[in-house]
Parts: C-alpha cells; structure tokens; sequence
C-alpha cells in the first residue's frame, strides 16, 4: 500500500515538473474554481443588479428579445410548423375548417433564455485567463456573438420539440440544451488557452 502511494507520489511530481503540464493543470483548475464561483455568487446574491444598477431589466430584456428574434427566424425558415408571436410568446394552432385559428399551445421565452447569464461567466473566464488584455477584450466580443448565436439555436430547438413534441419538451431542456451552452463556452476558453493566448504571448511586443 504504501508503495503504492510513493509510486504515485512520484508519477504526480513527474507531471508537475513539466512546465506545460502544469499551466494546464493551472488553467482548468481556474476555469473550474471560476465557474463554480460564479453559479455560487450568480444564484446566492443579486449580481446582475450590482453590474447593470437601474439598468438590469432593459438588459435582459434586449437580450432576451434578441434571442426570440433569431430562434423565430429558423422556426420560420427551417419549419413548417403553423404559429404566430405576440411579444416573446409563440402561440401554436390548429387551422379550424373555417379558416380560424385554434391555440393548441403557447410558449413564452423569458429573461431566463436571455443568454445574460453565460455572457456574464464567458465575461468572468476571460478576465481570469492568461493573455494580453486587448487580446482578451477582442475574443470576448466574438466568443460572445458565438454564445448569443448558439442560445439562438438553443431556443429554436427546444420551442420546435415544444411544438411538435412536448411531452420530451423538459428532458431535452434539462440534458441537451442546459449543457449545450456550458459546452460552447468550455469549447471558447479551449480555443483562447491552446491557441489564441500562445499566439498572444509569442507575439506580445517587447518594453
């Protein structure tokens, strides 16, 4: 037993005298403490309100509004699915042999489909990850169109299995498209920590 342990001890020293072990190891351990402190603080305290004051509400709101405008552009182009919107709601019907419509079902996208949330932890990974700032702030702003467009496709998703299969409506939600969009932004930090943020050490300039 103890052998055992020393022969581990000894594997694990080996790993952490290699440099570039270690920055990996350094890097996910910081993505993982950020992200855990984030969910702890995001849903313990009022953080939006302390970052966008009186602001906080029309925030969400025009976040929330481009998220509808988009899953409502591939509902519309990519389905054939009969509805109409009022607001951020779709409201699905049945055409009555009389031409009316018949509401079978409606669907509201709320503040919490906003994406807001994941804008605030992709905000949070950068500012804590290696790498020149201006280079962080750049990637920012496209990691961020990325996670806006992936929680437009999201929306989409879940209203059309909504639609035309509500019963599988909660279990997509909770195991695909939950994880879906802690996957796009775990894939953003892979790409700036293998990639961008080495380019950005080679080639930061020289005081």
């Amino acid at each position: 037993m103890i052998k055992a342990v020393e022969k581990i001890v000894a594997y694990v020293k080996d790993i952490w005298k290699n440099e570039s072990n270690r920055t990996i190891i350094k890097d996910v351990a910081l993505l993982s403490v950020a992200t855990i402190v984030f969910h702890f603080i995001y849903w313990t305290s009022d953080m939006s309100a302390w970052i966008f004051g009186a602001y906080t509400n029309d925030v969400y709101d025009f976040f929330k509004i481009i998220a509808f405008k988009g899953s409502n552009i591939m509902l519309k182009n990519l389905t054939d699915i009969s509805y109409y919107i009022g607001g951020t709601t779709y409201y699905f019907y049945d055409l009555l042999p009389n031409g009316d419509k018949s509401v079978v079902s409606t669907m509201e996208v709320s503040v919490d489909c906003s994406g807001v949330k994941q804008l605030l932890q992709f905000l949070l990974i950068m500012v804590l990850c290696r790498g020149v700032w201006w280079g962080k702030g750049v990637y920012f702003l496209i990691g961020s169109v990325s996670i806006l467009f992936f929680n437009a496709v999201r929306i989409f998703v879940l209203t059309y299995v909504f639609a035309a299969n509500p019963d599988i409506f909660q279990s997509i939600h909770d195991w695909i498209a939950r994880p879906m969009m802690y996957m796009v932004i775990f894939m953003l930090w892979l790409v700036w920590i293998e990639y961008l943020a080495k380019r950005q050490k080679k080639t930061k300039p020289q005081g």
